[in-house]
C-alpha cells in the first residue's frame, strides 16, 4: 500500500488510485475499517460497522477490476449511510429500540445507484432517533461526538455522517435533511454538505419524517468530493474538475438586509465568518447585492408548523400506541406536532407559497444568497436544548421549506477551535453553480478547510 495517509485524499484522487490498479479496493477497505475500530469508540459515528460485508464487496469490485472491467466513478470509495437510509442486507434502526432487528431487504435507490458506481458501504451512521429524536443519551445507540471536540455536539440529525467525514473514518456519506440535518453537521464538524432541490434524488427506501421537507444528500470533506458524490447519488458518471478559481468577479451575491433580523441572535464567532465571507467574495470582485427578503422568523414559523405536523402524521400514532419503547426526546417532540390542527396548517401552507415565490424572484437577481450556515458554533452535548431547532429560528429551515438547493461549507474555526461556516442558497436545480462558487471561496482560502488534527495526525 502506499505510504500516503488515505483519508486525507480526494475522491477523484483515491478513485483514480484504485482505477489504476496502484491500490486494490480491499487494501483501502481495510485502511478505513482499521480506523475505525481505532477511533469510532470515542466518536460513535457508527450505529453498526459491516466490516465482513465491506470487504466482500471490496474482494468483488477487485475482481472486475482485474478481469478490465470499468470501476465507475466511485471505485472504492468508503462511505458511511445514515441509519435510516436501507442498505440491502444491514440494520436500518434508526437509533431507535423500536426497530431493533431490522434488516433491510434492499438498497435504496441513492445507495444503488452509489455501489453501481463502485462505493463501499463500510457501515450505517449514528443518527438522532428517526432523524428527530436527539441528542439522546436513552437510545440502543449514544450519540455521536464532534471530532474537534468530543465533549461537543456535532449537529443532526445526521450526526454521525458528520462525524465519519470530518474524522477521515470515510470519504463521503449519505445523509439526510428536513430542517438542516446535512447542513447543520456540516457546519458544525467543519465538512461540506449539499441539501439538493426538492425531489432531486428518490427519498424511496429512507424513513419517512416530514413529507414535503425530506430530502437526501450527500456530506464529504471538500466541494469536489460532495459533487462527485452528488453526480453519483443521481446516477451520473464523474463530472469534469471544476477550473481552480478564486476570482469572483462577475457574480453577485446576495445577502438578506439587517441581517435577516437574527443580529441579536447570531453568536459572534459565527456572525464573524459569514462577514469574513461577504468581505472575501467583495475583495475577489463579487457584487454584494443587499435583499429585501423576510425576516427568518417569517420563514421558520410556518416551516415548523408544516415540519412537526408532518412528522405527527407519520409518527404520532405508533409513539401512542407504543410510547415508553421511544426515547423521551423523541416522543415529546412528535406529540407537540400533533397538536396542531388543520387550520394552522392552512395558514402555514399559504405562508409556504408566498415565501418560495418572494424567495425565488429574489434569487432571480443573483447568483445565490450567503448566509450563516447556524446560529452559533458546536455547543456542549449535554447541554443542547431539547427543542433547539424550534427555540430559535434556524437559517438552515429556510431552503428546506422551500425546496430550494443549500450547499454548506466551511469557514475556518471559532475563537474555541470549532468550526464555524456558512451555506448558499440557489434557484431550483442550480446546484452546480452553488458547488462553482463554493468552490472559489474554498480556493481563495484553503485556510478554512481545516481536519482536526486528533484524527488526522495521529499515529
Amino acid at each position: 500500500m502506499s505510504s500516503s495517509r488515505l483519508e486525507g485524499l480526494s475522491v477523484r484522487q483515491l478513485a483514480e488510485w484504485v482505477a489504476s490498479r496502484r491500490l486494490s479496493v480491499a487494501e483501502v477497505t481495510a485502511y478505513f475499517l482499521e480506523r475505525i475500530a481505532r477511533f469510532d469508540e470515542q466518536l460513535r459515528g457508527y450505529n453498526h460497522v459491516a466490516a465482513d460485508r465491506a470487504m466482500a464487496a471490496a474482494r468483488e469490485l477487485d475482481a472486475r477490476i482485474a478481469r478490465g472491467d470499468k470501476p465507475g466513478a466511485l471505485a472504492g470509495i468508503p462511505i458511511s449511510v445514515k441509519d435510516i437510509v436501507d442498505v440491502e442486507g444491514l440494520p436500518a434502526t434508526g437509533a431507535s429500540a423500536t426497530r431493533k432487528g431490522r434488516i433491510a431487504s434492499s438498497d435504496a435507490t441513492v445507495v444503488r445507484r452509489l455501489r453501481r458506481a463502485g462505493a463501499i458501504v463500510l457501515g450505517m451512521a449514528n443518527c438522532h432517533e428517526l432523524a428527530f429524536g436527539g441528542p439522546s443519551f436513552d437510545l440502543p445507540c449514544p450519540p455521536a461526538r464532534n471530532p474537534w471536540n468530543t465533549d461537543f455536539f456535532s449537529g443532526g440529525s445526521s450526526s454521525g455522517s458528520g462525524v465519519t467525514v470530518a474524522a477521515g473514518l470515510c470519504l463521503g456519506s449519505v445523509a439526510t435533511d428536513t430542517a438542516g440535518s446535512i447542513r447543520l453537521p456540516a457546519t458544525l464538524c467543519g465538512v461540506v454538505g449539499l441539501k439538493p432541490t426538492h425531489g432531486a434524488l428518490p427519498l424511496d427506501g429512507i424513513s419517512p419524517l416530514s413529507l414535503s421537507m425530506d430530502h437526501v444528500g450527500p456530506i464529504a470533506a471538500t466541494v469536489d468530493d460532495c459533487r462527485i458524490l452528488f453526480a453519483a447519488m443521481r446516477g451520473e458518471s464523474m463530472p469534469e474538475p471544476l477550473p481552480p478559481e478564486a476570482s469572483f468577479s462577475g457574480l453577485h451575491l446576495g445577502i438578506p438586509r439587517n441581517a435577516w433580523g437574527i443580529g441579536d441572535r447570531l453568536d459572534a464567532d459565527m456572525g464573524a465568518a459569514w462577514q469574513e465571507a461577504i468581505a472575501v467574495a467583495r475583495s475577489g470582485g463579487a457584487t454584494i447585492v443587499e435583499l429585501d427578503l423576510e425576516e427568518l422568523e417569517t420563514f421558520h414559523a410556518p416551516a415548523m408548523v408544516v415540519m412537526m405536523r408532518e412528522v405527527a402524521d407519520v409518527h404520532a400514532a405508533k409513539v401512542r400506541r407504543d410510547f415508553s419503547s421511544y426515547g423521551e426526546m423523541f416522543r415529546g417532540r412528535v406529540l407537540i406536532g400533533d397538536a396542531i390542527d388543520e387550520k394552522a396548517m392552512e395558514t402555514a401552507g399559504r405562508a409556504r407559497v408566498l415565501l418560495t415565490e418572494h424567495l425565488s424572484r429574489a434569487l432571480e437577481t443573483v447568483d445565490a444568497i450567503l448566509a450563516p450556515g447556524a446560529l452559533t458554533p458546536a455547543t456542549l452535548l449535554r447541554a443542547v436544548n431539547k427543542y433547539y431547532f424550534m427555540k430559535d429560528p434556524i437559517p438552515n429551515a429556510v431552503a428546506a421549506f422551500t425546496g430550494h438547493p443549500a450547499l454548506a461549507f466551511p469557514c475556518g474555526l471559532s475563537s474555541a477551535k470549532l468550526p464555524v461556516g456558512v451555506q448558499l442558497i440557489g434557484l431550483k436545480g442550480a446546484e452546480e453553480r452553488l458547488f462553482d462558487i463554493a468552490a472559489r471561496f474554498l480556493q481563495a482560502r484553503p485556510d478554512w478547510s481545516p481536519r482536526p488534527v486528533s484524527f488526522f495526525e495521529a499515529a
